[in-house]
């Protein structure tokens, strides 16, 4: 039997941490809509959520590296309606030795996508996934319209590089794209190199736990599904959304000694701290007004408490890696 799909929506990036937990999400609540998932795949997958998630009948998957394959992806974005790009490299510590990998990755990528949206007219909505590291060091709440980017690593740059080019697309041919700059995101799923899955990793391990510098930088925490919800209401109200810029983030702010000694709270397990050597630059802090987003009738629900115990429940599950 033919199935007429409401909306054929393309999930790019759809293998890593927040992508993942985002399809597990949506591609069961909304049978009516069709989602293929698009990942060059690499160290950080998650195959195996793919792997079941394939088992749907409104879900494909594609294997395709964006930055290099506009004319494919010309034709398989000739019956989308909608994008939503996760695709990225996301580790700081990384775009500090591997700064031109960031710069392909994370702009030509994500301009290949807008060059689909440019020629292929069917293509309704983007809905870019972007950091709150594009603002740079701040230390009272930034507002999305009244701030200028300011990135201080390569990372975060070449955020506000794509940033920048998909505002030049807005104003040269009046495309359809919303922009969302989440702050730190933690949960289930996510690769070993961020601090609190890394110092869950150490703990399991009994190896010391590394924290840059002298452990004093602050930064803001978000439950990967608060994120998601959030993701699902700006995604239904493009009326309201489109071409808007939208933060989102969490109100628990930590240092980074007192996230470590939090996780250890939580797993009840003891752990070694091993200072090292801090980033080439290193952010103070972060701090974000997500006052815009709420009156669409969102908040964070999840505190990093009850968070890292969700964390902990499921790093007690046996994962297929």
């Amino acid at each position: 039997m033919t199935v007429t799909y409401t909306k054929k929506v393309l999930v790019t990036g759809g293998a890593g941490f927040i992508g993942c937990n985002f399809l597990s999400y949506i591609v069961p609540k909304y049978p009516q809509v069709h989602f293929t998932c698009i990942d060059k795949l690499n160290y950080a997958s998650n195959s195996h959520i793919i792997k079941q998630l394939e088992l749907l009948p409104n879900f494909c998957f594609i294997q395709l590296d964006l930055s290099e394959s506009l004319e494919k992806l010309l034709d398989i974005t000739r019956d989308t309606t909608d994008i939503i790009n996760f695709a990225a490299e996301s580790c700081v510590d990384r775009s500090f030795s591997e700064p031109l990998y960031f710069t392909k990755n994370n702009i030509f990528a994500t301009q290949n996508l807008l060059e689909c949206h440019r020629l292929n007219r069917n293509i309704n909505y983007i809905l870019h996934i972007s950091t709150d590291e594009v603002y740079g060091e701040s230390v009272s709440n930034v507002v999305e319209d009244d701030h200028l980017m300011n990135p201080t690593n390569p990372y975060s740059a070449s955020k506000a590089a794509i940033d920048l080019i998909i505002q030049s697309y807005q104003y040269s041919y009046k495309l359809p794209i919303t922009i969302l700059r989440p702050n730190n995101v933690y949960g289930p799923l996510q690769y070993p190199e961020k601090i609190i899955p890394l110092t869950i990793k150490c703990l399991h391990e009994k190896t010391p736990i590394p924290i840059h510098g002298n452990g004093t930088n602050k930064r803001r925490y978000l439950y990967v599904l608060d994120l998601v919800l959030a993701i699902e209401i700006i995604w239904k109200s493009q009326q309201i959304t489109t071409n808007q810029i939208y933060n989102v983030g969490g109100t628990d702010e930590l240092d980074n000694n007192s996230l470590v000694n939090l996780i250890m709270n939580v797993f009840q397990t003891p752990g070694e701290i091993q200072y090292v050597k801090d980033r080439k630059y290193n952010d103070s802090s972060y701090s974000i007004d997500t006052t815009k987003l709420a009156a669409l009738g969102w908040e964070p629900k999840i505190s990093i408490t009850q968070g890292l115990e969700l964390c902990k429940q499921f790093s007690n599950l046996p994962i297929e890696q």
